[in-house]
């Protein structure tokens, strides 16, 4: 079950909305909670059932290392210190087991020039964003940032359908005091019609704009040929408004359906497009892995020198972004897009420390250029195809134009999809963003109309042939 999908959108949502508030009624107390728990858990055992094991076990364990964080060192085997790092350790190595073994195995075998044979280790739905919301949960109990622990609020922060497989990436004290707000299970009239709103907002980016870009995206990275200059660049600017629209759209999504609900997720992306400097467009894209990346990695490399210099803090960023790259996923395509950004974001710090001036609109067009390139080894499936491409981009080696590649889609497809990815572009660059438009929303007929018109369109194409999974579900 998915987000866009005709089940969720008609069934689940609206008997989950409709059992948290009667519960919150007639019950009361914990009972609404235990609603959103079970809820969660159907949710999650009907995108992969299999793997509910391994999310209870994480939930589990953490919520036990993060009780014992949470008291003081009386009676302990282990330092908070150290039972903190333990705890980290085995979420780390819990990851890596399902996520990268056959990755570290194929190194392995390379270096050493053995034949080993990894085991067959499924990946498991939402284990990257399940895992990461836990990290940051023992370093907050490390820290005594985390009030009013229990087992039931745990299972449920960490756990919840609105962001378990995909985020964004909360904190405890994010989710759980609005939880326990004495009026959390009482239906707001104007949460529901605004986070309805912004659901509609991200299901139209999703199924309408997202979906269309992935045509012509998957046809140029699928063509096993080279690639003429524009066929290159068709294709890298196809992906990387199509990774946009969908990671922001299912965002929009999990964002409007928690509203709903009263629960106010962070916000992940602000028109990142616009941004000009690639400092400013980290600030903007995926603002809470950001945040993670901030707070997590880059600050503790920071607090470990003796002596922070402008070369430390580069090199501590090119670290943080090495790892935020590979956390997508186990595939040098990863490391490289982490590298780049790592690289960019470094230079970007000296740029700012020696104040040599950057006209804006240059500003935009660099960030956005070295972006959608950046974009390319993101999309490939291995490094060299995504060295084909970006070479593709800058040589005349395939021609200047070649439609071969997207000779496979149909005419009145291309015709329709040109016309939104259109749409599509005018949205990215002179639209209002989500974050503003949740902002500014107010009840009208207007925007009744308006949420109907975007539904009607997003809900025929979500059931249409084109339709498909988001793309941040396989991370």
């Amino acid at each position: 079950m998915t987000f866009n999908s005709l089940s969720f959108m008609f069934l689940f949502l609206p008997v989950v909305a409709t059992g948290y508030f009667l519960l919150g009624r007639e019950a009361g107390g914990k009972w609404p909670k235990i609603w959103l728990l079970a809820a969660s858990l159907v949710f999650f055992s009907a995108g992969k059932a299999e793997d509910l094991p391994v999310l209870l076990g994480s939930l589990t364990v953490n919520c036990i290392v993060g009780s014992v964080l949470l008291k003081s060192n009386k009676g302990l085997i282990l330092s908070r210190r150290n039972l903190l790092i333990a705890g980290i350790s085995a979420n780390v190595l819990f990851l890596c087991y399902y996520k990268y073994t056959l990755f570290f195995v194929q190194i392995l075998n390379r270096l050493a020039g053995t034949d080993i044979h990894a085991p067959h280790v499924s990946f498991p739905l939402g284990i990257s964003f399940f895992t990461i919301y836990q990290i940051m949960f023992l370093v907050d109990c490390y820290e005594d940032m985390v009030e009013g622990h229990n087992w039931l609020d745990h299972f449920v922060f960490a756990g919840l359908f609105s962001y378990v497989t995909m985020g964004p990436i909360v904190r405890w004290k994010q989710i759980v005091p609005q939880l326990n707000h004495p009026d959390a299970s009482r239906p707001n009239l104007d949460n529901v019609a605004k986070g309805l709103f912004v659901f509609v907002i991200g299901l139209f980016k999703k199924a309408v704009l997202a979906d269309s870009f992935f045509r012509w995206a998957d046809a140029g990275f699928s063509y096993n040929h080279t690639l003429s200059l524009a066929g290159g660049w068709i294709a890298a600017f196809a992906f990387a408004f199509e990774l946009y629209f969908d990671f922001s759209g299912y965002t929009d999504m999990a964002i409007g359906a928690s509203l709903m609900l009263n629960l106010n997720l962070p916000q992940n992306f602000n028109a990142p497009f616009r941004a000009q400097s690639i400092i400013d467009f980290w600030r903007r894209w995926h603002i809470s892995l950001t945040n993670f990346i901030t707070t997590y990695l880059y600050t503790p490399m920071i607090r470990s020198m003796s002596e922070v210099t402008l070369g430390k803090a580069m090199m501590a960023t090119f670290l943080a972004m090495l790892i935020a790259g590979f956390w997508h996923g186990a595939n040098w395509t990863f490391l490289i897009f982490g590298a780049l950004h790592g690289a960019a974001l470094a230079l970007n710090q000296f740029w700012r420390k020696v104040k040599w001036p950057m006209p804006g609109p240059l500003g935009w067009l660099v960030t956005f250029i070295f972006v959608v390139i950046s974009l390319v080894f993101f999309r490939s499936s291995t490094a060299t195809q995504g060295v084909h491409i970006v070479r593709s981009m800058f040589t005349l080696q395939g021609g200047f134009f070649n439609y071969e590649p997207w000779s496979g889609i149909d005419h009145v497809d291309q015709g329709v999809g040109i016309g939104w990815m259109l749409f599509g572009v005018a949205v990215l660059f002179r639209a209002p963003s989500s974050m503003d438009l949740q902002r500014t929303f107010k009840p009208s007929w207007a925007m009744v109309a308006l949420t109907v018109a975007l539904a009607a369109l997003a809900v025929a194409y979500s059931n249409g042939v084109v339709s498909r999974s988001f793309v941040y579900r396989d991370f």
